[in-house]
């Protein structure tokens, strides 16, 4: 009698253990299973289609290695009076100082959609806290008034901090889209506050200069760097008629990175 008492107790306490066991596992699994589709969630709402004009998703500006990082860039008003005291002789003013000679020009030779329309060229420039860019259009049809910026004149600038061209923007990567009359719209990425430009109209076309802060330390940055330049020529009021690109002619640049063109720091 005492020996079949002992063998029940340790039939109970095998069956205790190997519930605890299943509840366990199954915890395990229902955790697992909210990560993964949170993790979809996530991946499906960094998809920016391009919907002319649609208010795109927005990234933390923070270095994945160091999330500490996006704090310390964070830059206030007071943060950019101070920056600009200490620049060159490039100003982000619409004027053209003798620093941009020196600078190559290269031209925009991708014609993406349309027949005819507006061309472009542009300089590039940097330091350890900014990047200048400073964009010629030439383009006599003056269209300022459209439903999304990507139907009235506007330009369009991606940057990819790392160099990696990824498949989907990541920290360190912006899309800013440069309207010609003076009004900037953030998308994927990007942030205004790290933008400082002007448009300046010329006998035949517009002129946009501008400076856009690094986001990513400089330990984070290469000796090279992701960039494009898009021209939206509206040439009816509303419509996107013209549009030549520097590097890449697919129309997926606002959402993937993979074949813009490659800047030097020299």
């Amino acid at each position: 009698m005492r020996q079949r008492l002992i063998n029940n107790r340790r039939t109970v306490l095998t069956l205790a253990v190997v519930f605890l066991g299943a509840v366990l596992l199954f915890n395990a699994f229902l955790k697992r299973a909210d990560a993964v589709k949170q993790t979809q969630t996530q991946s499906q709402a960094r998809r920016d289609p391009d919907n002319d004009g649609a208010a795109p998703t927005q990234y933390p500006r923070v270095n994945p290695k160091d999330p500490e990082l996006g704090k310390k860039y964070e830059y206030t008003r007071s943060d950019l009076e101070m920056l600009a005291s200490r620049l060159p002789s490039i100003r982000v003013d619409g004027m053209i100082e003798d620093d941009w000679s020196v600078c190559e020009a290269y031209e925009l030779q991708n014609p993406v959609y349309g027949e005819s329309g507006a061309s472009a060229s542009f300089r590039a420039f940097c330091d350890n806290e900014k990047l200048y860019l400073c964009i010629e259009v030439k383009d006599t049809t003056r269209q300022l008034t459209g439903e999304a910026p990507t139907r009235c004149d506007s330009v369009e600038v991606y940057l990819n901090e790392d160099g990696e061209k990824p498949e989907r923007y990541h920290a360190g990567d912006s899309h800013y889209i440069f309207m010609r009359n003076g009004e900037i719209e953030e998308r994927s990425g990007a942030d205004a506050r790290l933008i400082d430009h002007v448009v300046t109209e010329t006998d035949d076309g517009y002129l946009i200069e501008l400076s856009i802060f690094w986001s990513l330390s400089p330990e984070d940055r290469s000796d090279t760097f992701g960039l494009d330049i898009r021209i939206n020529d509206s040439q009816t009021p509303g419509t996107r008629d013209y549009i030549i690109q520097w590097s890449d002619t697919s129309m997926m640049t606002h959402e993937n990175l993979t074949k813009v063109g490659t800047m030097t720091i020299r």
